[in-house]
C-alpha cells in the first residue's frame, strides 16, 4: 500500500516536467516527454494485466482521432515514396500527439492540473519578462550569449516564440480567475498585455502576430452581447488595422509579406520568405493532385518536392521536410483523407472542450485556433519544440477541463 501511495505521488511528476520544460529547452521536453510516456505504458500495461478499463480517457473525442492519424501514417509505409529511415523518422515526430492523451492519463486530481498548469504559465512568463528585458537591452546572466534570430528572442527562434506568446496571452487572459490570490486576476491581465505587446512590437514573427489576431478577436467576439455577434465577425479587419496603426513591426512584416507574395506572382521569385513558402505549398497541391485518395506516404515530402522541381531545387530548400503547411503536409503524407484527419483532429479538440467550465472551454478554444492559424504558415505539429509545445499545452488544458467541475471561475 505504501508503495502504491508512493507510485500516485510519483505519478505526475513527468507531467510538471513537462510543463516547466517546454518553454525553456527543447532537450530537456524530451527527457520529460520519454519519461511520461514510459509512465503511461507502465499504466496501461498494468490496466490490461488487471482487465480494467482507463476511465481518465473515456469520451475524449482527440484520443482515438490521434491513434487514427498514426495508424494512417504507419500504414502508409507500404506505398511511400520516401526512403523507410525519413519515414519512420516521420511517424517519430508525429508520436509526440501521444502527449496528448498521455497527460490526461498521468493527472488525476484538479489540484495537480492546476499545479501543472500554474507551473507552465510562471515558466512562460517567465521567458515573456525576459524577452523584455533584452529588447531594451538589460543585460541578463540567465540567457546564452550565442547569436539570437532577434534582439526579444530568448530560448528558441523568434517564430516559436512568438506562437507560444500568442498562445500564453489567451490562457493568462482566459483562465485570469484561476490566479491565485485577490490581485491574480490583475497579475494575469497585465502578463497577457505583456506577451501581446511582445508579440506585436518586439518578435518579428508574422505567424504569432496572427496568431495574436486570431485570440483577440475571439476575446472580442465572446466579450460582445449577443446582439452585436454580426459586428463582432469584423473584429479580425479591426485589429489587423489597429496592428498596422501601433505597431510599425507588425506593419512592416505584413508589408513585406504583400510585396514578396507580389514579386512571387509577378517574377516567380522563390528566393524570399514568403516567396518560398508559396512555392513550397504549389509543389504540394501538385503532388497531392497526383495522388488525392492515398498520398504518396509518410516521409514522402522532400522527395517529392525535389521531383516537382525536376531534381534541381534551390540549394536552400533541396533538404527541407515539410511544406511549412501543417494541412498541406498531411495531404502530401496520405492525400484528400489526410487533410480531413487532420481536420478532424482539430474539431475533435473543440468538442472534447464542450463540456469544460467557460473559462477553461474559451482558453482551449484559443489554443486551438492559435494551433489551426500556425499550421496555416508552418508544419506546426511536424516541427520540433513548437509541436511538443501545442501537445503539451493541450494536454494539460484537457486534463484540466475534464477533472475541474463544470461551474469553474468566469471568463
Amino acid at each position: 500500500m505504501a508503495g502504491f501511495r508512493s507510485w500516485e505521488k510519483l505519478r505526475p511528476w513527468p507531467v510538471y516536467l513537462l510543463a516547466g520544460a517546454i518553454p525553456v529547452s527543447l532537450a530537456a521536453t524530451n527527457v520529460a516527454k520519454l519519461l511520461a510516456l514510459l509512465f503511461c505504458l507502465a499504466i496501461v500495461a498494468a490496466a490490461m494485466v488487471q482487465r480494467r478499463p482507463l476511465p481518465s480517457l473515456r469520451g475524449l473525442w482527440s484520443a482515438p482521432l490521434i491513434l487514427l492519424m498514426l495508424a494512417l501514417l504507419t500504414l502508409s509505409l507500404a506505398w511511400t515514396s520516401a526512403p523507410t529511415d525519413e519515414a519512420l523518422g516521420d511517424i517519430v515526430k508525429y508520436s509526440k500527439l501521444l502527449l496528448i492523451p498521455a497527460i490526461v492519463l498521468l493527472v488525476r486530481t484538479p489540484r495537480e492540473a492546476l499545479v501543472a498548469l500554474g507551473v507552465y504559465l510562471a515558466v512562460q512568463g517567465f521567458v515573456v519578462l525576459t524577452s523584455w528585458l533584452l529588447y531594451l537591452h538589460v543585460p541578463v546572466f540567465w540567457v546564452p550569449s550565442a547569436p539570437r534570430n532577434s534582439s526579444a528572442t530568448v530560448y528558441s527562434s523568434y517564430l516559436d516564440q512568438s506562437i507560444m506568446t500568442a498562445a500564453f496571452l489567451a490562457l493568462c487572459w482566459h483562465l485570469r480567475g484561476y490566479f491565485p490570490g485577490r490581485r491574480g486576476p490583475w497579475v494575469a491581465m497585465a502578463l497577457a498585455l505583456a506577451a501581446l505587446v511582445n508579440v506585436l512590437v518586439m518578435l518579428p514573427g508574422r505567424s504569432g502576430h496572427m496568431a495574436a489576431i486570431a485570440v483577440l478577436s475571439l476575446a472580442l467576439l465572446w466579450a460582445l452581447p449577443r446582439r452585436w455577434m454580426l459586428a463582432g465577425l469584423l473584429a479580425p479587419v479591426v485589429l489587423v488595422g489597429l496592428a498596422m496603426a501601433v505597431s510599425p513591426q507588425f506593419n512592416k512584416r505584413l508589408s513585406m509579406a504583400v510585396a514578396e507574395t507580389s514579386a512571387y506572382k509577378t517574377q516567380n521569385d522563390a528566393t524570399t520568405s514568403s516567396g518560398q513558402r508559396l512555392n513550397f505549398w504549389r509543389r504540394a497541391l501538385q503532388a497531392i493532385a497526383e495522388k488525392p485518395l492515398y498520398g504518396h506516404g509518410v516521409g514522402s515530402w522532400n522527395r517529392e518536392y525535389r521531383r516537382l522541381e525536376n531534381d534541381n531545387p534551390s540549394p536552400v530548400t533541396a533538404q527541407v521536410r515539410n511544406p511549412h503547411q501543417e494541412y498541406l503536409l498531411w495531404g502530401v503524407h496520405l492525400g484528400v483523407g489526410g487533410v480531413l484527419v487532420f481536420l478532424a483532429f482539430l474539431l475533435a479538440l473543440l468538442r472534447d472542450a464542450r463540456a469544460f467550465s467557460p473559462a477553461l472551454r474559451r482558453a482551449t478554444v484559443s489554443a486551438v485556433a492559435v494551433l489551426a492559424v500556425a499550421c496555416l504558415f508552418n508544419s506546426s505539429l511536424f516541427d520540433a519544440l513548437i509541436g511538443e509545445f501545442f501537445c503539451i499545452v493541450l494536454g494539460l488544458l484537457l486534463a484540466f477541463g475534464r477533472l475541474e467541475r463544470p461551474a469553474g471561475p468566469a471568463s
